[in-house]
């Protein structure tokens, strides 16, 4: 992986017609496509093939996992946002319906998000388990990346063993342990213990994107902001609709921006809330400081 560069390119895409209110909100799957395309082409200086620059090393045969985020019940990942992904993937490189995985920590969490593969052209939709009572499904690795911030994690067959790359599409939210949801966050999904690296995040989490096995692997981050939690935590429902999308190659310029814009739209509230709480936040710079990205970004706006 190349090293990230000072002014990382982040591109964000807002469309104001990607969410309805009435007669309840939701989102409109024929704004999705598009803005996915112009977020590609503004990455890539208009590229007339983006996956090729993105992705360079791979083809055809290419295993590509994409990671998403189902967690909370009332904000998953959004199926039309992967839905434009997978087909813009199997057009721009060529790779069919079954070298994509579609991917998160749980099969019934997925399912009750609507990732089924009649939903998405075929693709393999897996959880590392399957449910909380059923653990049948690809499970976990051996220990292989040895001892993480006190504790020793171990990461999802489907990123050590299934997959040669993955794209990594969390949705925008606020946390009570680490501030924001984003890329970085959504790493707490790949593997077993969680749970373990919730009091001491600000150094976990680094730690934890560091591994070779999700650093190496991880190659691109796709934010589905199109409808937010902005004040709540992990369980609760959406309380914002940004009507964004944002893409960039660095997780931690893409993260460091999902901030600002997570507090430019908290003081937008009718009763604004603050700034999300600094002394959660310790882990984007330790992040910078371990070269996993940088704090600075060349932000790219794109309004359709």
């Amino acid at each position: 992986m190349p090293p990230p560069t000072p002014g990382a390119r982040v591109v964000e895409v807002f469309r104001a017609d990607s969410v309805v209110t009435d007669p309840k909100v939701a989102l409109n799957p024929a704004a999705v496509r598009p803005m996915l395309d112009a977020a590609l082409a503004s990455l890539t200086d208009g590229a007339a093939s983006p996956w090729s620059v993105l992705l360079p090393d791979c083809g055809p045969t290419a295993r590509i996992g994409i990671k998403v985020n189902c967690l909370n019940q009332y904000l998953a990942t959004s199926v039309p946002l992967v839905q434009a992904l997978v087909a813009s993937l199997m057009e721009g490189l060529g790779v069919e319906a079954t070298r994509i995985t579609v991917w998160d920590r749980r099969l019934d969490e997925l399912t009750r998000a609507g990732f089924t593969g009649d939903a998405l052209n075929g693709v393999s939709v897996s959880g590392t388990v399957s449910s909380t009572s059923d653990s049948s499904g690809p499970g976990y690795s051996k220990a292989i990346c040895g001892v993480v911030a006190g504790k020793t994690p171990l990461l999802s067959r489907i990123i050590t063993e299934q997959t040669d790359l993955t794209i990594n599409v969390p949705v925008l939210k606020t946390h009570v342990v680490s501030g924001i949801t984003a890329a970085f966050k959504n790493i707490y999904g790949i593997i077993d213990n969680p749970g373990d690296y919730h009091a001491n995040a600000n150094d976990a989490l680094p730690a934890l994107y560091a591994l070779p096995p999700i650093r190496n692997h991880l190659r691109l981050t796709l934010v589905d902001a199109l409808i937010a939690v902005l004040t709540g935590g992990t369980s609760d429902p959406p309380d914002a609709q940004p009507r964004r999308i944002i893409l960039g190659q660095d997780p931690l310029a893409v993260d460091s921006y999902c901030l600002a814009l997570a507090n430019q739209l908290r003081a937008e509230f009718a009763q604004p809330p603050g700034d999300i709480d600094t002394s959660l936040l310790g882990w984007l710079d330790k992040a910078a400081e371990m070269g996993l990205g940088t704090r600075s970004y060349e932000l790219v706006t794109v309004t359709q």
